[in-house]
């Protein structure tokens, strides 16, 4: 059972023990990222992903990377385009040299314009060899979300990190830093002591006041009446990459989750199974489900000869197709992995952490326990996968962008084939 405390900063502390494991994972979550940032600071809030752990190391004499070493501590963070998330783990017993790292992400940035110069260029060497920007995910990223703020590179570009200074990281913190924004969460093998040095850590550091972030994202101009758009850039391989806009008050998170399960899943996955297995069009296709609280993007991406892109178009366009008018049988729903297997990420209190916390609290589902997120999943049923599927393969809500030889790819024809998912 998912438990809560309120400290006196105001910040929200939840945990949720798992008996029998080893290890504890504190999050620390921040609502923040590229789609909360403003005109002129794209990749700020990466760039102070960065910072805010250099600077502790600062305050703690040059002394952190040595301590995670001498204690078996693993200390890092991750940016996406609505959190980031700060964490530590390790055995129960450093948990309260844990929560003296997690305490000192409250504190000013203390560093010199050497010293955040230095961090600079490692982040613009990051965004050079990732080489994000010409991916085939960034060009559709670009165009799905075009004219906001989640169109940017979460990492920015190398002019725009140039520009970022300290005062405006320190500026940064300070308005991100808001009880609003901020809360932790604690899984795995811990005590009521544990909780209480935790709490007294972290809770009693004053915060600013500042904008709360509600995880609403930006709606895109073309958001719902795409009318199947193609794009095609120029390359020497052939990579194409299906965008469906998805109304987050039209389908739940289970639905859209069952969903990716039942085309993308497994080896026994329907797309996987045609494309790869029967026909042998393609090694492998992937993809993920983007969401926010109000619209999300259900995407998945493959590379595929140039002779076969259009025979490996219209064999995906006819799986949705069938799967939008015949719900799928009961045992091809791919319920395992969050109905039966679910007990498993309390083995795993890293899976587990962060499950729960952006179920819980980035999205705002609100299941209190495991045993409610299960039964969330197992209540959907093969007609509503086949409804949620009409929600959402349609062509009003298709992007289809591709990486190729333009000369000689044909874009009406791929717009014929596409065309066939219908409006609704």
């Amino acid at each position: 059972m998912e438990k809560k405390r309120i400290l006196p900063n105001g910040i929200e502390l939840f945990s949720y023990r798992a008996d029998g494991t080893h290890s504890f994972f504190l999050s620390l979550f921040l609502r923040a990222g590229s789609m909360y940032e403003r005109e002129g600071e794209s990749g700020i809030t990466h760039f102070f992903e960065h910072i805010a752990i250099r600077n502790i190391n600062k305050l703690m004499g040059g002394e952190l990377y040595a301590l995670l070493d001498r204690e078996g501590i693993e200390f890092n963070a991750s940016t996406f385009g609505e959190m980031v998330q700060f964490y530590v783990s390790g055995s129960p017993e450093s948990l309260p040299t844990a929560a003296r790292i997690m305490a000192h992400l409250f504190s000013p940035i203390v560093l010199s314009r050497d010293e955040i110069d230095a961090e600079r260029g490692r982040i613009k060497a990051e965004i050079r060899e990732l080489d994000e920007a010409s991916s085939l995910a960034a060009i559709a990223a670009r165009e799905v979300y075009s004219g906001t703020t989640l169109a940017r590179p979460i990492t920015g570009t190398l002019g725009e990190v140039s520009k970022i200074s300290a005062r405006s990281l320190e500026d940064f913190r300070r308005r991100t830093f808001i009880p609003e924004n901020l809360f932790f969460y604690l899984t795995g093998a811990f005590t009521e002591d544990d909780l209480d040095t935790l709490a007294s850590a972290v809770g009693h550091t004053p915060l600013s006041f500042g904008e709360p972030h509600t995880n609403i994202a930006p709606v895109p101009d073309k958001f719902g009446k795409r009318g199947g758009s193609v794009l095609i850039k120029n390359a020497d391989f052939t990579k194409v990459k299906l965008s469906f806009d998805i109304d987050m008050s039209r389908v739940s998170v289970p639905e859209c989750d069952l969903l990716y399960e039942h085309l993308f899943g497994g080896y026994s996955s329907r797309m996987f199974i045609e494309l790869s297995e029967r026909q042998g069009l393609l090694y492998d296709i992937s993809g993920s489900v983007e969401r926010y609280k109000n619209i999300g993007v259900f995407g998945f991406s493959f590379e595929i000869r140039e002779a076969k892109l259009e025979l490996a178009l219209e064999t995906v366009v006819e799986i949705l197709r069938d799967l939008k008018r015949n719900p799928p049988a009961p045992e091809r729903c791919m319920k395992a992995g969050f109905v039966k297997n679910a007990a498993m990420l309390l083995d795993d209190p890293r899976e587990l952490n962060f499950t729960l916390a952006y179920d819980n609290h980035i999205l705002d589902l609100g299941y209190s326990s495991l045993e409610e997120r299960v039964a969330a999943y197992d209540a959907v049923t093969p007609e509503a996968l086949s409804r949620a599927a009409g929600e959402i393969f349609t062509v009003s809500n298709l992007t289809l962008t591709v990486k190729g030889n333009k000369k000689k790819i044909k874009t009406e024809r791929l717009a014929d084939i596409i065309s066939l998912l219908g409006a609704d």
